[in-house]
């Protein structure tokens, strides 16, 4: 019986849980439900509401379509009939620009709605296109065998003639040699040596409007000498030259690499500096350096050299007198009484030595090819430690002398040899200089040159003068 009862009450309790499930279940899936169907109905009246916007937006884009195609077609057709409007016959007449004769032959060629005309001149020198729509920077192309092409506006054809240059009758001709200052230190220029670019151009005249020009090149040879054949031009020619780059020789006070660039603290010299040449272009300044030597004091107490200048035109007291011995000559008194510089004076009372002595001076040759064998001189010292104001033996009188020992009589080879000098009076001369050690031939030539006539021809020297500029500044 027990196993029977307890089926039975299994069974029951299954049937009463299921029964109390299912109530529950079914009320909240009827909310669930009404939920779904009314999401449900949103999302296909939005789906229908998309799909009819979709259709008219599709519609629209045809409407819009088929305006655009008929727009075009009507700007289409408007335009054929403008340009059918707008198309006329052309004429142009080609001469020679030299005899102004007509050109037969000459081929002239023109583009017109994509495609391109052409034809040739007849016996008077004229063609003509027929019909033809052109633009108004539309041009007509003319060339013929052994002439410049050129080109003339559409504007202007029919009413003026179209020239054209013959470029093989080369029995004209420029020539001449170019110069250059690479090296200051002498009184004449340098040659510029091989190709170097040389450049004549001719502008010729289309018409009465218009023109082109023609160029034609040539090199240097080894000797710096151009030359360049050419047709007669009816306005000439214009030469221009290559830019050149070399180092130039010159004297220096100074340049941009010294810390300070004014004597004493930097004595001339000569040195090299990478110069830019141009024709016609003397930018680059020529330093002015007038003194060839200068006088170098033995160190003082401090350490200090003291440098007096030469005979120059900023110090022209300071003579150095010279007898001749033989092509050369040898110095036989100094007066050297002043410490003019271009920048001021030499405190010569900054300098301090031992008392009552003498020191040695020497000179400083600048230029390197004034002084064969230097003289020997000397400066008293006095009981101040300053160097005195004293006359010499020989007649001068100044800061310094000729060296003479204690005995007072001159130093072997004392007087040196000098190489070169400049008249002082019947009887001396004098070390000195009273011109820039820099010499620059900056000659101007004009660079235009009319030839129009056959056979003209022109010798012309050209110069690049001192330079256009440099790559650093000199003093």
């Amino acid at each position: 019986m027990k196993p029977k009862f307890t089926i039975l009450t299994v069974i029951a309790l299954a049937i009463l849980i299921a029964g109390c499930s299912k109530d529950k279940f079914n009320e909240n899936d009827a909310i669930n439900a009404q939920k779904d169907l009314l999401n449900l109905k949103y999302q296909h009246e939005l789906d229908l509401e998309i799909l009819k916007q979709k259709g008219a937006t599709a519609m629209q884009q045809l409407i819009n379509t088929a305006a655009l195609e008929q727009l075009k077609l009507n700007d289409s057709l408007k335009i054929k009939s403008n340009i059918a409007a707008r198309k006329q016959d052309y004429t142009v007449r080609v001469v020679d620009v030299i005899s102004n004769a007509p050109l037969a032959d000459a081929d002239v060629t023109v583009s017109s709605e994509g495609k391109i005309f052409a034809a040739k001149t007849n016996a008077q020198g004229i063609v003509t296109f027929t019909a033809l729509y052109l633009f108004p920077t539309s041009t007509f192309l003319v060339s013929k065998t052994g002439y410049a092409a050129t080109q003339i506006s559409q504007q202007f054809a029919g009413n003026s003639n179209v020239k054209l240059w013959n470029t093989t009758d080369l029995t004209n001709e420029i020539t001449g040699s170019l110069y250059i200052e690479t090296d200051l230190t002498n009184n004449i220029p340098e040659k510029v040596g091989a190709k170097v670019l040389v450049t004549a151009a001719a502008n010729i005249p289309t018409n009465s409007s218009e023109s082109y020009t023609v160029y034609f090149p040539t090199y240097t040879d080894a000797a710096g000498v151009y030359s360049i054949k050419v047709p007669a031009a009816p306005n000439g020619y214009t030469l221009t030259f290559e830019q050149i780059s070399a180092d130039q020789k010159l004297y220096v006070n100074a340049t941009e690499d010294n810390a300070v660039t004014s004597f004493p603290s930097s004595l001339p010299r000569l040195t090299t500096v990478k110069t830019y040449f141009n024709v016609n272009s003397y930018n680059a300044p020529v330093p002015a350096v007038y003194s060839a030597y200068y006088f170098k004091a033995t160190p003082d107490k401090a350490g200090k050299i003291l440098y007096i200048p030469g005979n120059t035109n900023y110090s022209y007291y300071n003579q150095v007198l010279l007898s001749t011995l033989g092509d050369k000559f040898q110095v036989e008194k100094l007066n050297i009484n002043s410490t003019n510089t271009q920048n001021g004076n030499v405190d010569m009372g900054l300098y301090t030595y031992d008392a009552n002595t003498k020191i040695d001076v020497e000179i400083v040759d600048i230029t390197g090819n004034t002084i064969q064998s230097a003289p020997k001189l000397m400066a008293n010292i006095g009981s101040n430690g300053k160097i005195a104001y004293t006359y010499s033996a020989e007649g001068g009188n100044g800061y310094i002398h000729l060296k003479r020992d204690d005995a007072g009589v001159l130093v072997p080879d004392a007087k040196g040899v000098i190489l070169k000098a400049v008249p002082y009076d019947s009887y001396y001369s004098a070390l000195g200089n009273s011109s820039n050690l820099n010499i620059a031939s900056n000659r101007y030539v004009t660079n235009s040159y009319l030839l129009s006539n056959k056979g003209d021809k022109k010798v012309v020297n050209f110069y690049y003068g001192s330079g256009d500029s440099r790559v650093k500044q000199v003093y």
